[in-house]
């Protein structure tokens, strides 16, 4: 089994490595721990799956939200990951679905207002998952680590962030989100495409004081593991040609965020043929139809800093455009991610078109073949994403290169 994971995982990021740029000595003795690493999941007893009366059972409803039921599920489905205790695992994953739970409070008893959203965020922390926490603390398995080898999956859009008080009782925890600390890779990478943001005349970022962190910072910590957010769609032939992409670039989607609403100020009126914007949703058919026939996509924060868009273009075949000052890679360690993606500043909305046509044919199709490569990493629904998430946590549970501003709190 291990052998075939090997090169599973190898064929599928053979040249998208993290910072050595490709899959150096740790990254094949992180392959080798990840492959070998046992995890144990920590069932709560039938009284604390409860909320208010009401017996919870953790089920899968929808993609994104459901990854915390998702994680779980994995091991139970798939033994040769798994110890026959928690204090024999390497990992404790405690079994939990506070989102699925949100999710009931809001749409299902009422909390479907502004002020009753921020009321069931805090309902299901204090009510539901703290209570589970709190006996998990109480186990041997625990006691024994302090809860360093502990698992806590949030499948929230902001991830930490949207449960504080849940993060706070997990601080020493791993935690697995679609989310990072907002500034760090970007800082740290400087992934531009352009340079020097003078070079096309751009001005001030009109979105500036008015991104998906302006008023929430993320919170994150050097142990915790972003991962691809899970979607809808799966890769296909029709993603791996590039031959019937007559569009250069395309976008579709509520303007919900600043960034948003300058990409249909500056380009949903262009008259330019290849360049196609529209300011709403549209359907599914029609949102697959345009990725398939688009070289680039945009993708721009929205209410986070991550969406299931980035994935689902990126399942279609379509080399993504990132919008975004807080982006933070999943697989960050595996995957160079200025590879698969083109990183432009808010400022440069305007001039996009004329940034992408300057990438070459033999760069547009290196980017494209890269993405190709990458895919069965992104997918939960392949073996090599949850072998990626596991050399990840493995990398994690070890010493590491400390990021600067380690923990990035809720301001």
């Amino acid at each position: 089994m291990a052998s075939v994971l090997a090169v599973a995982i190898l064929l599928a990021v053979p040249s998208l490595g993290g910072a050595q740029g490709s899959f150096g000595d740790l990254h094949i003795n992180s392959l080798n721990s990840s492959l070998h690493a046992k995890f144990f999941v920590l069932r709560p007893p039938p009284e604390l799956r409860k909320l208010r009366g009401t017996d919870i059972e953790c089920k899968y409803f929808g993609h994104m939200y459901s990854f915390e039921f998702m994680y779980s599920d994995f091991f139970e489905l798939n033994s040769q990951f798994t110890a026959a205790s928690a204090e024999e695992a390497d990992f404790v994953v405690l079994e939990h679905c506070i989102t699925y739970v949100y999710h009931v409070l809001r749409y299902g008893a009422g909390f479907n207002t502004v002020k009753l959203t921020w009321d069931a965020l805090r309902i299901v922390q204090e009510e539901y998952l703290l209570p589970i926490i709190r006996w998990a603390q109480e186990q041997p398995a625990y006691q024994r680590t302090q809860g360093r080898n502990f698992v806590i999956v949030l499948a929230m859009d902001k991830g930490r962030v949207d449960y504080p008080l849940v993060s706070r009782a997990t601080q020493h925890w791993h935690a697995i989100t679609t989310v990072g600390n907002g500034t760090t890779w970007m800082k740290r990478s400087r992934p531009w495409m352009v340079r020097d943001p003078r070079e096309y005349g751009t001005e001030e970022d009109a979105c500036r004081s008015s991104t998906s962190t302006s008023k929430r910072r993320l919170i994150w910590y050097d142990q915790d593991v972003v991962v691809p957010v899970p979607t809808a769609f799966s890769f296909s032939a029709a993603s791996e040609q590039t031959e019937d992409r007559d569009l250069l670039v395309f976008y579709a989607g509520s303007p919900n965020s600043c960034i948003r609403r300058q990409i249909v100020k500056e380009l949903a009126g262009s008259d330019d043929a290849e360049v196609l914007v529209i300011p709403k949703p549209i359907s599914r058919g029609t949102w697959s139809e345009m990725l398939y026939r688009s070289r680039f996509c945009f993708v721009p924060d929205g209410f986070s800093s991550i969406s299931a868009r980035l994935y689902e273009v990126l399942q279609h075949g379509c080399v993504p455009v990132l919008f975004s000052h807080a982006f933070h890679p999943p697989f960050e360690s595996l995957l160079d991610w200025r590879h698969l993606a083109i990183f432009l500043r808010n400022s440069e909305v305007a001039n996009a078109p004329a940034i992408l046509r300057t990438i070459s044919d033999e760069r547009y199709h290196e980017m494209h073949r890269a993405l190709i490569r990458a895919q069965r990493v992104l997918s939960p629904h392949e073996i090599p994403f949850w072998v990626a998430a596991n050399m990840e946590l493995q990398m994690r549970s070890q010493p590491l290169p400390s990021y600067e501003g380690t923990a990035v709190r809720a301001s």
